[in-house]
This record gives C-alpha cells, structure tokens and sequence, in this order.
C-alpha cells in the first residue's frame, strides 16, 4: 500500500509539472520560430546576392561612359562624387549612378534591420544605404573589393560609418547582424562571393595586396554606411 502524499507534497508535485510543461511549450514555440523565419532570412540573403550583383553591374557601366574611371574618382564638376570621398558619406556615391541602379531598393539588404529603401534618390540618405564602397576600387584589378555587406568588423569592433583605412595587421570579420556572421563583396571583376568571417579575411588580405603590387599604396579606405 502506497503512502498517501500530503497536501504540500502534491502541490510541490504539480507546480513541477507545470513547470516542466511549460519549458517544453517554450522549447516548441522557439523551434517553430526559427523554423518559419528560415526561409524568409535565406530569402532576403538570396535578394541581397542579386541587389549586389546589380550594384556591381552599375559601378561597370557607370565607368564605361567615363573613361574607365568609378564616381569616386571622378570629380564633381565632372560628373563625379570625388569630393565626397572626404565626408565619408555613401549616399552620393549611389545617387550619381541614379540611371544605372535603376531604383532605390537596390542599395537596401532585405535582412538589414537598421535601413529603408528611399522612395526616390533625390531623398537619399546614410539610412538609405546597406553596402559599403571602396574609394579607390580600381577597375584594372579585378580581385580587389569594390563593394558589400556593411556589417563589417575589425578585430571583432564593427565598424562604424565613416572613411575606414583597412588596414594589414588586424582581423576582418562580418557581425551576426544581417546575415549571421556571413556576408557578400562584390569584387571589381563584377562577381560576388558569399564569404563567411573565416572566409573574408583572406579576401581582404588579397584584395589589399593586389591594389599595393598594383599601385606602391599601403591601403584603401572604406567607405561604411
């Protein structure tokens, strides 16, 4: 014959399996969660892929009508974005390749959380922009970096907007914002590599040398939204 339980025994009993059973409702919601919102992150990654891809197209036929030469090293009064370089702005950089880019929503990540796409590039602004753009990509170097994913880091600091000299001794990275720890650079040549943080600083680093053996410089800067 089994013992019978005093009322606090049982009442003890109980408040553990509702606890137990509400653990495992969390568990499923959370599980859920990350289930359904999978396809819509791979999505938004897949739509970023060909956002860059176009940018990297209008950067091409931009500097095909002018001398083989990108906005930023083009002076205004030339139609150019050159004296913007110094602000560290990446809005005006876009805005000029207007005609190119087609639309605003090409320089927007469907997975940053942070920008919106402008209605029209003459409202352009910082918050308009996800990608950021090297100031002295050159075209007659096809492996060197030309845009990307903004959500850089270095040395494990993410990067804030502004002109970034990107230097030889310290670690390139992605953050977890966006696209978890992975991200996309469209290079010169017009391709664009999905690069996880392990895979990005070897990208960095021959990017780097290839614009040193190309041009005697020690380094580019980054323009960062």
């Amino acid at each position: 014959m089994k013992p019978k339980l005093r009322s606090s025994q049982r009442g003890e009993s109980g408040l553990l399996d509702l606890f137990v059973m509400l653990i495992a409702v969390a568990a499923v919601v959370f599980v859920g969660y990350a289930y359904m919102h999978r396809p819509r992150r791979m999505a938004g990654r897949i739509n970023c892929v060909n956002n860059v891809k176009q940018i990297g197209l209008s950067f091409r036929i931009w500097a095909g009508d002018n001398g083989d030469k990108y906005p930023m090293q083009v002076p205004t009064n030339l139609g150019g974005t050159m004296e913007f370089v110094a602000s560290g702005d990446v809005f005006p950089h876009f805005a000029v390749m207007s005609n190119e880019l087609g639309t605003p929503k090409i320089i927007v990540c469907p997975n940053d959380p942070n920008r919106i796409s402008a209605t029209n590039f003459a409202n352009l602004s910082a918050t308009n922009v996800s990608f950021f753009i090297v100031a002295e990509a050159d075209k007659r170097i096809p492996e060197m970096w030309l845009s990307g994913d903004r959500n850089l880091a270095n040395n494990n600091l993410p990067l804030r907007p502004g002109l970034f000299w990107l230097p030889t001794n310290r670690v390139t990275s992605w953050t977890s914002q966006m696209h978890s720890n992975k991200g996309n650079i469209c290079l010169v040549d017009g391709s664009v590599q999905q690069y996880t943080s392990t895979k990005l600083q070897p990208s960095a680093t021959n990017s780097l040398r290839a614009y040193q053996d190309a041009t005697a410089k020690v380094t580019f800067r980054l323009l960062i939204p």
